[in-house]
C-alpha cells in the first residue's frame, strides 16, 4: 500500500469525527440509564420520591453529557489536526503531517483502530514510549482508496477495531 492525500482540515471536521466516537458507545448509555433507573426504584422503595425524580435527571443529563463530552474533547484536539493535512500511508507506516503536529505511526505499533464514518482514529503504545494518536479523514479518499485502506487496517494483526464495517456491509454499499 501505498497512499498520500493532501486535504485542508477544519475544526468541525475533527469535532465531527470525536463527536462520532463518544456516541458509539451506546451500551454505556444505556448501562448509564440503567443504573440511574435502577437508583430511582430503590427510591421509590423505599418512600422518596424526590430522590427518585432527582435520579432520573440526574441520568438523562449525564447521557447528554456524553456528546457533549465528546464536542468538547474534539475541540481540544482540533488545534493539532487543523489546516493542509498529508496523509502518507505505505505498508510500514502512517506519516501525519499538518501545521501543529508531525507524527509517524509504524503499524507495528498500532493496538487499536476506531472506524466511524467520518474518519479512522489510530492508536499505538510501545512498551516505554508515550501513546500516539491520529485521526485521517476519510472524505479525501477515493473510495477504492477507502476499501484498500479498510482491508490493509483489517489485517493487521493483534489490533482491536472499534466499529468496523464489516465486510459484507461493504460489498452491499459498493454495490449501489
Amino acid at each position: 500500500m501505498n497512499i498520500q492525500v493532501t486535504y485542508e482540515a477544519t475544526t468541525e471536521d475533527i469535532v465531527a469525527s470525536v463527536t462520532a466516537n463518544a456516541a458509539s458507545r451506546l451500551w454505556l448509555r444505556w448501562a448509564i440509564v440503567g443504573l440511574w433507573l435502577l437508583l430511582a426504584v430503590a427510591c421509590l422503595a423505599a418512600g422518596s420520591v424526590m430522590f427518585a425524580i432527582a435520579a432520573i435527571c440526574f441520568g438523562f443529563v449525564q447521557v447528554v453529557n456524553i456528546t457533549a463530552g465528546g464536542r468538547r474533547m474534539g475541540l481540544k484536539v482540533a488545534p493539532r489536526y487543523v489546516g493542509s493535512t498529508t496523509v502518507t500511508l505505505t505498508d510500514d507506516a502512517l506519516q501525519l503531517k499538518s501545521p501543529a503536529l508531525d507524527r509517524r505511526i509504524p503499524w507495528s505499533s498500532v493496538n487499536k483502530v476506531v472506524h466511524n464514518p467520518v474518519a479512522w482514529t489510530v492508536l499505538a503504545h510501545k512498551v516505554g514510549a508515550a501513546p500516539l494518536s491520529a485521526t485521517v479523514l476519510k472524505a479525501p479518499f477515493t473510495e477504492a482508496q477507502r476499501a484498500e485502506v479498510d482491508a490493509f487496517l483489517a489485517r493487521l494483526p493483534k489490533v482491536g477495531h472499534k466499529g468496523q464495517v464489516q465486510p459484507q456491509v461493504q460489498a452491499q454499499v459498493g454495490a449501489r
